[in-house]
């Protein structure tokens, strides 16, 4: 028992010490405390979540044990969301991006991804939505529901 209490005091010291890019701001001391009991805190901060992410990522370390109160719990997770925010999804160069990209950023399949590379390598680049209905097997409806996301 005594090991394990010197063990989380260190891990609670050193979180204090690693936590130096976390902001100023309202709950940065209950935060450091609560994420730097099993890790550094630098983990948590290299999070970037909206405040459902945040909440589903404590939900998840207080079933691995971190023990918080109501109030911390929820001046933790205010905390993370103000500190630690989602960035903003950036656009994909259609006529850029590589096949991976357009898969998880356009929900395409394998093929489809595929189909819109060998189609943009022969003939040309793309300067519309229009010009992406001519490319053969694709499900325009999937691009056509993510067209915020697509740049030319």
């Amino acid at each position: 028992m005594r090991i394990v209490n010197l063990i989380c005091a260190a891990a609670a010291f050193s979180g204090i010490v690693f936590a130096q890019g976390f902001p100023d701001l309202p709950g940065k001391d209950v935060a450091i405390r609560a994420c730097s009991t099993c890790h550094e805190p630098e983990r948590a901060a290299s999070l970037r979540q909206d405040r459902a992410g945040w909440d589903a990522t404590m939900s998840s370390m207080v079933g691995r044990g971190m023990q918080l109160s109501d109030t911390d719990y929820t001046t933790v997770l205010d905390y993370l969301t103000k500190a630690f925010p989602a960035e903003a999804v950036k656009p994909i160069d259609i006529n850029t991006a590589d096949a991976i990209d357009l898969e998880s950023g356009l929900s395409l399949l394998r093929s489809q991804a595929a189909a819109i590379i060998a189609y943009r390598e022969k003939h040309g680049k793309f300067k519309s939505l229009d010009d992406l209905k001519k490319v053969p097997n694709i499900d325009f409806s999937k691009i056509e529901a993510k067209k915020d996301r697509i740049a030319f």
